[in-house]
């Protein structure tokens, strides 16, 4: 009998109207939306036990019975990681028909496939139009979206909400800024969401040449810096909203509010817990699908280092709680300008290279708006500085294509820095050299996992 309340709560509180969500946000109580959340968890570990190879091998392995368990914590130390799914042959996570796929990009050799159905992308931008809504988006405004299609979630994602919500829209995708501010100047477009690094070109561009009316701007795919904040609100005098997803929650994790103080998450769909938490409450952000029958993922780790927002943030959707700003990753995985990162995209860049040594770091910096990678390399005796350079740049355009052309439209910078041999392991060569560093993190942030 119990499990038919997330059918009724939809029904009589929620509904399929943006409005009436919002107008009755403020009487939801968070212990029901924790009911609720109960019994669609147990629901999403019973389908994926029994129709899910990976999750019924696991189980079984780890002597789990799916039909017992009814909260994240009867798993004990199971979890799902990125590394599962790059190892498993995605059907091997299926549970049903899937209509639609989605990849992470340039974070591996094997990229994580994500399979979902129509509907369940209708649920989730659902939920986005509603956390656009809390922005002030309605049917009477103008949108724009230059967020990439290519194989990516956030553009589809967003298309369903703006549908939702019925208001004009048109998808310019990634173009260059340059292009993009010419094309599209004459539409009278009041609200701009893009992608983060992107906005940085963009918003040089219009404080040479003039901005137009804008209502607010979203931006989403990596962290943005308040000082960078601050200057692209002052430059279009509008406010500038922050989104937080993975591919892998079809981009919609969580939303700021008008307050712009953390991400209201999707607790409609998800399930989320802190993973060994500080004692500033710092830990990775793990979440459990709750909606979604194609490909459930349970206890899902996203390696991103946050806590949850305590203090009250005054907005509507208060019952949904908050997270901070993703202050850290677990991994060296980095999402910046140049787009998503790890050790492997520069191993395969970097790899025999002559004159190169086998020692390198690269470090994500951001001196001003714009993210800068630093590429600390250091020389065998014969190196070429100047030779070394030509070669990477055309090995990039060569080998990354993607990459080079986020570069090439100013989305972040590249940086040499030569050094001799053995100063990057300053304390001999047994001393684990972190090849990718995220420098951009405030000093103490305290994160420990």
């Amino acid at each position: 009998m119990f499990e038919a309340v997330p059918t009724l709560l939809e029904t009589l509180v929620f509904g399929r109207s943006i409005e009436r969500r919002y107008k009755f946000a403020p009487l939801i109580k968070p212990a029901l939306v924790r009911r609720v959340q109960q019994a669609e968890f147990q629901d999403t570990v019973r389908w994926a036990g029994q129709r899910s190879r990976f999750y019924r091998e696991r189980f079984q392995a780890l002597g789990i019975d799916p039909r017992g368990v009814r909260r994240p914590d009867e798993l004990g130390d199971f979890y799902t990681t990125s590394a599962d799914l790059r190892a498993r042959e995605t059907e091997d996570f299926v549970c049903a028909t899937a209509q639609a796929g989605f990849e992470t990009t340039g974070t591996t050799a094997r990229n994580k496939r994500v399979y979902f159905s129509n509907e369940e992308i209708r649920d989730i931008g659902f939920e986005g139009a509603v956390g656009l809504w809390n922005l002030g988006l309605r049917p009477e405004d103008r949108v724009v979206d230059a967020f990439d299609y290519a194989f990516w979630n956030a553009g589809i994602t967003l298309l369903y909400s703006l549908n939702a919500i019925g208001c004009f829209h048109v998808i310019a995708s990634k173009l260059p800024p340059e292009d993009f501010y010419e094309r599209v100047k004459d539409y009278r477009f009041n609200v701009l969401i893009v992608d983060t690094a992107w906005l940085v070109s963009l918003t040089e561009i219009a404080e040479q040449r003039g901005v137009w009316p804008v209502k607010f701007i979203m931006s989403g795919s990596e962290n943005m810096a308040e000082a960078t904040r601050q200057w692209i609100e002052k430059v279009w005098r509008a406010k500038v909203y922050q989104a937080y997803g993975q591919t892998e929650s079809l981009g919609a994790t969580g939303v700021e509010c008008p307050a712009q103080n953390g991400y209201h998450l999707n607790e409609v769909n998800f399930q989320f817990e802190i993973l060994n938490p500080n004692a500033e409450g710092y830990g990775e952000l793990v979440f459990t699908t709750l909606t979604r029958r194609v490909m459930p993922l349970i206890r899902y780790r996203s390696n991103d280092i946050t806590r949850f927002a305590d203090e009250p943030c005054g907005c509507r959707l208060s019952c949904m709680r908050r997270i901070g700003k993703i202050v850290g990753r677990g991994d060296e995985l980095i999402s910046c300008g140049m787009g998503m990162i790890s050790p492997w995209i520069f191993e395969t860049w970097f790899g025999g290279a002559a004159g190169l040594s086998d020692d390198w770091q690269v470090a994500v910096t951001q001196p001003g708006p714009r993210d800068v990678l630093e590429l600390r390399l250091e020389l065998q005796t014969n190196g070429d500085p100047e030779a070394l350079r030509t070669e990477l740049m055309q090995r990039l355009e060569a080998q990354f294509p993607y990459y080079h052309k986020n570069l090439k439209m100013g989305l972040y910078e590249l940086r040499f820095r030569f050094l001799p041999r053995g100063e990057l392991r300053p304390s001999g060569p047994r001393r684990k050299l972190r090849r990718v560093v995220d420098e951009r993190l405030p000093v103490g942030a305290g994160v420990h996992v």
